[in-house]
């Protein structure tokens, strides 16, 4: 009875803008015009209005995550996040790192306290560079992770410093690399996310409401998970046994379970996991739109409705009866995991865990 009482979100994000630097293989949102969304997007007043609505409905201490595009494009980004500290509101950011070489210090001595930097490998720049789209990344990213953890120990900040890794065909064999790269330079930690479709990562100004009910994967995602299936089942069991000594591996056990799991047949992620973003995920994208998935049709605008009314309105309903009939996989995503492993198919879970034990014995 209690799983049905529909508490506040537990994850909310403002994804201040489309705009991005970067040409990822990963995403599309780069694909955006700067010249189509800049007279389009919030003002500094209109997110600094946003944040007294989310403050007079979840009250002190709620975390929410700058996100994007690039959220240090927006030059109005530290004043917001000053904002937001002076309402008692935790504020954390992710970033390409690649323009922010003169932002260094503002951002640890700003009141973001954790920040996520995209390192896609350490070992062999070019596949940091192909992954993202830009020759130079890797270098830029490499000093930015390098400076900023000098300043944050030079100015005994509290900023956390994150690395976020997309696994790929192409750096498999730089994860473990990466895990002994925060280690040694003493980052805060490291997160694996699961390669997902890029066409669900555009700009929300170009965004139609996906078919999330009759969604088929594409077939050459699928043929990549089949290529990178072995050797990436073989490198999450090397990344359990260092998260068990003590790295900083911010994925969960289960979730690193699940997937390997998940390389082993996709579908089987799909059947035995109920998602469950629309009671946890509240994102607002730069024009005040809010998505509780962003796969799926804006539920309300946030300039004009106030967020508590828009959590529980016809179409937020609309969108959790649609999410129990998705067919989409972003359920495995960082972002959606913690919250949905509650309804994960335990006994399932075993099956598919002896399945892999078999399989990796040859006794399959």
């Amino acid at each position: 009875m209690t799983k049905n009482i529909l508490e506040k979100p537990q994850q909310i994000t403002f994804d201040i803008t489309d705009r991005c630097q970067m040409q990822c293989v990963t995403c599309s949102k780069w694909k955006t015009s700067a010249a189509d969304v800049l007279d389009k997007e919030l003002t500094t007043q209109e997110w600094k209005d946003i944040l007294v609505k989310l403050h007079n409905w979840l009250g002190d201490g709620f975390w929410f995550c700058f996100s994007g595009g690039e959220p240090f494009l927006r030059q109005d980004i530290f004043e917001l996040a000053e904002f937001a500290n002076s309402l008692n509101i935790k504020v954390a950011s992710m970033t390409n790192a690649f323009s922010i070489q003169h932002l260094y210090e503002r951002i640890v001595d700003s009141p973001i306290e954790s920040l996520n930097i995209s390192l896609n490998a350490v070992n062999n720049p070019l596949i940091h560079d192909e992954s993202r789209g830009r020759q130079g990344s890797y270098e830029k990213t490499i000093n930015a992770i390098k400076e900023l953890t000098r300043l944050r120990n030079e100015k005994k900040s509290n900023l956390g410093i994150n690395i976020a890794t997309i696994m790929l065909p192409e750096n498999l064999n730089e994860l473990i690399p990466l895990v002994e790269f925060v280690t040694k330079n003493k980052i805060n930690g490291i997160m694996f996310q699961l390669l997902d479709d890029k066409e669900s990562f555009h700009g929300y100004i170009y965004q139609k409401d996906c078919k999330t009910g009759s969604y088929k994967m594409p077939d050459e995602l699928r043929l990549k998970y089949q290529n990178m299936s072995k050797r990436a089942i073989e490198v999450i069991d090397r990344l359990i046994e260092m998260k068990q000594v003590g790295h900083s591996i911010y994925n969960s056990y289960e979730q690193l379970e699940a997937m390997k799991i998940f390389f082993n047949n996709p579908d089987d992620i799909l059947n035995n996991i109920v998602c469950d973003v629309g009671r946890t995920n509240f994102a607002i994208d730069p024009y005040g739109d809010v998505r509780l998935c962003f796969n799926m049709e804006p539920v309300g605008n946030i300039k004009n409705i106030l967020p508590e009314e828009i959590w529980v309105n016809e179409k937020s309903e609309k969108c959790r009866q649609k999410t129990k009939t998705c067919k989409m996989y972003c359920r495995l995503l960082n972002c959606n995991f913690k919250h949905n492993f509650a309804n994960f198919n335990k006994n399932f879970f075993q099956k598919c865990m002896n399945k892999l034990i078999r399989m990796i014995s040859g006794k399959a």
